[in-house]
């Protein structure tokens, strides 16, 4: 119960908000190389990172690394608090208020950049208010990610593109070598259509955060600021309907 089943979450809308939700982490994962030199999306470059540290005998430095990945597992966590652990109580998940989480994130972010809480853009991991301006970017990460798996079932995740990229690998085996029945090989064409424009529009954000944060630096987090927001009333409308389905406890 309230989660969106395959047919539910390849709707056309539903697609679209899949979809702004990967130009969205796109932008923030260029965003938070752009500015500190460090990916923010996903855990696997940050682990090849704290290897190569280790290797060079950085301990404090691989320590400072670590932290991404708990930002993240941290992000997943708490949302979990508010999604899958809800769904095991027989509640209703607050899809909705983990979304709201971040633009209201990005807004004090926004802000402290912008008046100088974060030092220069671009400065690199040099203080630990770098390593703090990062952490924030993951956990809103972890949160956005944890969510929309939640929601359908796994089938769905848009802040990195490992996965993604795996899933549209076996199920074109399936599309073209498979036995498919014609209703399966529709909704598995459908799924790897939306992986596809989920990959599409990470690439488009990462695009765009190159070209804003050029011109506007930390002023450049009013985009991703303004997608969360409306990306988080689209989830509340989605929340409302499940609970129409479903009923609210």
């Amino acid at each position: 119960m309230y989660r969106l089943d395959r047919k539910q979450f390849l709707e056309t809308p539903r697609i679209a908000i899949w979809s702004a939700l990967g130009f969205q982490a796109g932008f923030l994962n260029a965003f938070g190389f752009l500015a500190f030199g460090s990916f923010v999306s996903h855990v696997t470059g940050v682990g090849t990172q704290i290897g190569m540290a280790v290797g060079r005998n950085s301990i404090w430095y691989d320590f400072e690394l670590l932290g991404f990945p708990l930002a993240f597992i941290f992000g997943s966590y708490i949302s979990g608090v508010f999604t899958s652990a809800r769904l095991d109580q027989g509640l209703a998940p607050k899809y909705d208020l983990v979304l709201f989480a971040i633009p209201a994130g990005l807004a004090l972010m926004l802000y402290l950049g912008f008046h100088g809480a974060f030092g220069a853009f671009g400065e690199g991991l040099l203080v630990w208010h770098d390593f703090v301006f990062m952490y924030l970017l993951s956990f809103l990460c972890g949160l956005q990610n944890a969510c929309i798996a939640v929601l359908t079932g796994g089938a769905i995740r848009t802040t990195h593109m490992t996965g993604i990229s795996t899933d549209i690998g076996t199920d074109l085996s399936r599309i073209l070598h498979g036995s498919l029945k014609s209703e399966e090989l529709e909704l598995t064409k459908k799924t790897n259509l939306t992986r596809l424009s989920i990959f599409i529009s990470f690439a488009i954000g990462s695009v765009f955060s190159v070209i804003e944060t050029k011109r506007l630096e930390f002023a450049a987090l009013w985009i991703p600021l303004v997608s969360s927001l409306v990306l988080a009333l689209a989830m509340t409308m989605i929340r409302r309907k499940l609970d129409r389905v479903w009923g609210k406890k």
